[in-house]
């Protein structure tokens, strides 16, 4: 039986030998995935299901906290950057409009990813909003580091007005300039102002809560 991992920040399960190096869903790295349980998971094969409301049981402080935040509505989209001739991509649910005007956003990113390294040199980011059919580009762009590995290689892609590569197969892209940021611990929230825009496709956004359904 192969092995379940899950993020002890928004839950996602992974299955396989080991953790993967980063969270496809909100870019946590291994360390924080912890192995699902035999014990768990028979547990919860064998569950029956009680037919009136049942009263749920609280976790610890901690685990009560995670779970509140899993609950958390999100989409999902591919944030990219580009910097000293290197472009790289991640997936992320982090990001959303601060202002109508100017136009205004922000996203937040994991500090250890290369994609935050080349955000922090270029000052400048795009991000692609996928549609409900984008769950390969999710998977492309969260299970490995653009370090050593090019994400881009075989996808219809476009550069944008600032550099960055945006995807083609997509509901619309945007283009960012960075105006500010805040320290969040593990990750960095970068505010900036959307230069540009393109609709590409008519259709629903990808949220987290679909794309775990219709894995």
């Amino acid at each position: 039986m192969e092995k379940r991992w899950r993020c002890t920040v928004c839950g996602y399960i992974h299955t396989g030998e080991n953790p993967p190096e980063i969270c496809p869903i909100c870019g946590a790295d291994s360390s924080f995935f912890e192995l699902v349980s035999q014990e768990e998971e028979a547990n919860k094969s064998t569950e029956v299901k009680p037919t009136a409301q049942p009263v749920i049981p609280q976790p610890d402080r901690e685990a009560s906290l995670r779970q509140a935040l899993y609950r958390i509505s999100y989409g999902l989209y591919i944030i990219t950057a580009q910097a000293e001739g290197r472009d790289n991509g991640q997936c992320a649910n982090t990001c959303f409009q601060i202002t109508a005007e100017p136009p205004r956003l922000a996203i937040g990113i994991n500090k250890i990813n290369f994609t935050h390294e080349l955000i922090q040199k270029s000052g400048k980011f795009g991000v692609s909003v996928l549609s409900q059919t984008g769950q390969n580009h999710a998977r492309r762009f969260g299970y490995r580091t653009g370090r050593d590995f090019d994400k881009f290689e075989g996808l219809a892609v476009h550069r944008g007005e600032s550099g960055v590569l945006l995807l083609n197969d997509v509901l619309v892209t945007m283009e960012a300039t960075v105006v500010g940021q805040l320290d969040s611990g593990t990750h960095t929230l970068f505010l900036a102002d959307v230069t540009a825009g393109e609709i590409l496709q008519e259709g629903d956004p990808m949220t987290y809560a679909y794309f775990r359904s219709s894995k």
